[in-house]
């Protein structure tokens, strides 16, 4: 029996993209304050969370340097938009890398409180990332995908025009660290 989903319009779905990761930020920073297992997972582990932190902000610096790298140069007004776009890609991507990992330790800490997996079964990549490497990454977080491909994504993409190298090392940790932090959380 088929079900059709209500149609949401594009203002909903845009206001839904640009005020639900507010809702979840403000969310997760509220059960770490009011949740004791949430604190002490991440207090345990912080040799792990240190360094992962440490890759959200260089990965956020480098998202909020390509507005200067790519508009510097060029012209004037081009140098202007893109020296004020600096502080807005920087605190952009900032925020969706930093969401991202807190949510993923967050289920982390809930799945090692319940003493099992939360979510659905994993997929045939997460298996083998189990099975040949021991690195259980668990539930994936919710990911902001509009926020992301605006201040994470495109920013990394233009970068990559000026200095592809550096991008995929960048691209290649921000894929790697998870998969490290899980097989050394034990």
């Amino acid at each position: 029996m088929a079900t059709t989903q209500p149609q949401v319009s594009v203002p909903q779905w845009l206001g839904q993209q640009l005020l639900g990761p507010l809702d979840d930020a403000a969310g997760l920073v509220r059960r770490y304050r009011e949740l004791d297992a949430f604190r002490d997972y991440l207090a345990a582990r912080v040799r792990l969370v240190a360094p992962a932190v440490l890759l959200v902000v260089v990965a956020a610096v480098a998202c909020g340097l390509t507005p200067i790298v790519v508009l510097v140069g060029t012209n004037a007004v081009a140098a202007l938009v893109g020296l004020l776009l600096a502080p807005v890609a920087l605190i952009g991507s900032l925020f969706v890398l930093s969401l991202v990992l807190f949510s993923w330790l967050e289920e982390r800490s809930l799945a090692r409180a319940l003493g099992h997996r939360t979510g659905p079964a994993p997929g045939k990549l997460a298996r083998w990332l189990k099975r040949k490497l021991g690195a259980d990454l668990g539930k994936a977080p919710r990911m902001p995908w509009l926020l992301g491909a605006v201040f994470v994504a495109a920013p990394l993409a233009l970068l990559a025009l000026r200095a592809p190298a550096t991008v995929a090392l960048l691209v290649a940790l921000l894929v790697l660290a998870p998969v490290l932090f899980a097989r050394l959380d034990r």
